[in-house]
């Protein structure tokens, strides 16, 4: 973070604010656990947002879903543990500097994306 700041400044610039999407542990895994790849057209879909028509198969060419190693909840936990260990520091670091905003990730996909418009257009 030091050394983004001091790059930033020897080219003229700096941050102006640094947009944190919170959402809670169980949310996210939901979230992030549930993607389903066709293996025959690489179709994907999500349990919860865009699940399959018939499960276990996909709707398009009739190819079998499977999940990819990357995507199982176990896998999104290790990664979350890996988040708060290395990179939840930087958000008090920044929060400290006052350039922190705090955004409710829970809501849909529109309603984020306007906090996070909102936020950006606060801060020019």
């Amino acid at each position: 973070a030091d050394a983004l700041e001091q790059l930033l400044a020897d080219l003229g610039s700096r941050l102006a604010t640094i947009l944190h999407i919170q959402v809670p542990d169980e949310i996210l895994l939901a979230r992030l656990s549930g993607r389903w790849t066709c293996k025959a057209c690489g179709t994907m879909y999500h349990q919860l947002y865009s699940p399959p028509q018939q499960e276990g198969f996909c709707y398009k060419c009739g190819g079998y879903l499977y999940q990819r190693p990357d995507d199982t909840t176990a896998t999104k936990e290790r990664r979350i543990q890996v988040y708060l260990a290395e990179t939840a520091p930087l958000i008090e670091y920044y929060r400290h500097r006052g350039l922190l905003v705090d955004i409710d990730g829970r809501p849909g996909i529109d309603e984020v994306q306007a906090a996070l418009l909102a936020a950006i257009e606060r801060t020019q």
